[in-house]
């Protein structure tokens, strides 16, 4: 990653940043498609990532003995990660809100998120290797659930095109 050794606390961080902006991506999404089909994909899948977010905390508990209470709690030692995983997969949560609305297209937005997917499991095959085996069984886990979420965007995009 760019070069820069990262705690194993960083990149857990890094990671439930990642899943707290899926859930607002989906909810958006959910918030703004007219289709039954996408609606209902887009709040499964916010589902899925909030349960992702309390895999990783409680990875986070498990490795650093801390209760998780915030991604990137704003000092200057994390202003850099942060900026990182913002360009890496989201940008801010309003600006997450106001692109999927600016994208009046179902296509257009299901090629997004799939596109999202892929990106946040390139991540975490990147962090794998800083995990112990118990956690890295939980990472790859995490990994076929977020290729199920591609197969399933895909499938709908599939349908809706024709």
């Amino acid at each position: 990653m760019m070069g820069k050794t990262y705690s194993l606390k960083e990149i857990l961080e890094m990671a439930i940043k990642i899943e707290e902006d899926g859930v607002i991506f989906y909810e958006s999404l959910a918030g703004m498609s007219k289709n039954r089909e996408v609606i209902e994909l887009a709040k499964y899948l916010a589902g899925e990532e909030k349960d992702h977010i309390t895999v990783f905390k409680s990875i986070y508990k498990e490795l650093t003995g801390e209760k998780f209470e915030k991604a990137f709690i704003e000092d200057e030692a994390n202003a850099y990660l942060h900026l990182l995983v913002e360009n890496r997969v989201f940008k801010s949560p309003e600006e997450i809100k106001k692109f999927v609305e600016d994208i009046k297209d179902d296509l257009s937005i299901l090629d997004l998120a799939i596109q999202i997917e892929k990106d946040t499991i390139l991540y975490y095959y990147e962090i794998l290797e800083g995990l112990e085996d118990k956690e890295k069984t939980l990472v790859k886990e995490l990994i076929n659930q977020e290729k199920t979420h591609i197969y399933r965007l895909t499938n709908l995009k599939n349908i809706l095109r024709g």
